[in-house]
């Protein structure tokens, strides 16, 4: 049997360590753990693992990364600087006890963290990120470098668009859209569309500003 190894891109996170656990559940062999920041600590449980971004050549470029960043914005700058160095994407990271669709469509560089449902005829795109206990409901999409909080909720038919990152525990109805780079606050109930860029908070959940990080 071959072994499959995985990097992982940017170890500046502390999530990084729930990227580490699914590896080991699955069977999969951290090759090396990026630090992409000069300086900067890293939170890597296997700190053997860790290599300088200085050291890269060291590294066997054909195994494919993730990257261990929540914020997508965040998440964007790595996966480009690893996209430039020439590593390619792993196809995706799910704990293996998930409940995931049969013939579930999804992108390159996903990570599904622990006890996450996803209901029937869902999709999601590239580099996006769920978190533990999510339960999101038939014919979801997530378009690329979303990302979903611990214990969200979504009923059926709900489209979160680009970059898009949705609070601990929000709950988001049924036939609801979110726009491109919107945030949805921890806890927040969202019961009708947002539109881009716009920072939503409460029961149910309102306009407060808009989110000036635009990528």
């Amino acid at each position: 049997m071959i072994e499959e190894k995985i990097i992982l891109y940017a170890s500046g996170s502390n999530i990084i360590v729930d990227f580490e656990e699914v590896c080991l559940k699955n069977n999969i062999s951290i090759a090396a753990i990026i630090n992409n920041q000069k300086g900067s600590p890293s939170y890597a449980t296997f700190q053997e693992k860790v290599t300088d971004i200085s050291k890269i050549s060291s590294i066997d470029l054909s195994i494919p990364f993730l990257c261990p960043l929540f914020t997508p914005c965040n998440r964007l700058v790595a996966v480009t600087e690893a996209l430039n160095l020439g590593l390619q994407p792993y196809k995706i990271l799910s704990d293996r006890n998930n409940d995931l669709p049969y013939n579930f469509k999804h992108g390159e560089g996903c990570f599904i963290n622990k006890r996450v449902v996803i209901g029937s005829q869902s999709k999601i795109e590239n580099f996006v990120f769920i978190n533990r206990s999510a339960s999101l409901g038939h014919h979801l999409y997530l378009d690329n470098f979303v990302s979903i909080g611990p214990g969200v909720i979504t009923g059926g038919n709900v489209t979160i668009e680009r970059g898009s990152l949705i609070g601990t525990g929000a709950v988001i109805l049924p036939e609801v859209k979110i726009g491109k780079h919107a945030i949805v606050g921890a806890g927040s109930v969202v019961t009708k569309d947002v539109n881009d860029y716009s920072v939503v908070v409460g029961n149910p959940a309102k306009k407060i500003k808009e989110n000036n990080i635009k990528f």
